[in-house]
């Protein structure tokens, strides 16, 4: 509950320059890795994770791409950049919102002067008009699915609805191994109330018309990327709290009770 609380505040805004925002050096991003190199920066492995997403799904000028669970937008705004296509973001975080809308200017002015991006604040489980109203070529979730685990049909089913025909469904989540009464602890730190194995994913998809595609196995970047966490919260004196957050995913991934995975499904 601390670093949630932690996590929240200090990238909605509050503090300009924080210990927190250092450990992704500054980039925006709060989401797992994906390590091209062994060398590159946690920033640098949480933009490829994003540009990954992009590039498995054939995101291209003409896709229209919903983030869910957006945060500061700046993921969704370097896949227009990148890709070319338009993006709409959601928040449950107004504060984090208002920095993703304030960053798209900042975006025209330096990135790409025809960007097309909207962002709104809402829950998954109570989406606004203005998202729920557009069609979309591609819906992604980076990190944060494994809070809807416990209402997965509503969730899967409202995507369903807003993607077109073909369209791509993509989020970077957790999935367990041993039994729920084991990953007590896991389940706690990660604020989950319901955790799911891959199997029962798929048929969630399955059952709201989603067909699945594929998933990536990404447990060794999960681990170097919280090892890699866990050394720069020491040098930044983060409290053990905090560290054992990181601590926590790392373990129980190394021990394969959890997994952490790119899940790619098709409409």
């Amino acid at each position: 509950k601390q670093w949630y609380q932690r996590r929240v505040a200090i990238t909605a805004g509050i503090a300009t320059e924080t210990p927190f925002d250092a450990l992704f050096d500054n980039t925006g991003y709060i989401t797992v890795g994906y390590y091209k190199h062994d060398d590159e920066t946690i920033g640098q492995s949480a933009r490829n994770i994003t540009e990954r997403l992009g590039e498995i799904s054939g995101m291209s000028g003409e896709s229209h791409v919903l983030d869910l669970g957006c945060g500061s937008g700046r993921p969704a705004l370097d896949l227009a950049v990148k890709f070319g296509c338009s993006v709409v973001g959601l928040d449950l975080s107004p504060e984090q919102i208002k920095q993703a809308q304030d960053s798209i200017a900042t975006y025209r002015t330096e990135h790409k002067p025809d960007i097309k991006a909207e962002f709104f604040t809402g829950s998954f489980f109570d989406l606004p008009l203005e998202v729920t109203s557009q069609r979309y070529s591609h819906v992604i979730m980076q990190t944060s699915l494994f809070f809807a685990h416990h209402n997965l049909d509503y969730l899967f089913g409202q995507i369903a609805g807003m993607l077109k025909p073909g369209g791509k469904f993509l989020a970077t989540d957790f999935y367990r191994h041993a039994t729920r009464e084991s990953l007590t602890e896991f389940m706690e730190f990660n604020g989950m109330t319901e955790f799911l194995t891959l199997d029962e994913m798929k048929a969630a998809l399955e059952r709201n018309q989603l067909r699945f595609v594929s998933s990536e196995n990404m447990d060794q970047h999960c681990i170097k990327c919280h090892r890699k966490l866990a050394q720069k919260m020491t040098e930044l004196n983060f409290s053990r709290d905090e560290l054992k957050f990181c601590e926590i995913r790392a373990g129980f991934t190394e021990r394969k009770e959890v997994s952490f995975h790119i899940l790619f499904a098709e409409k």
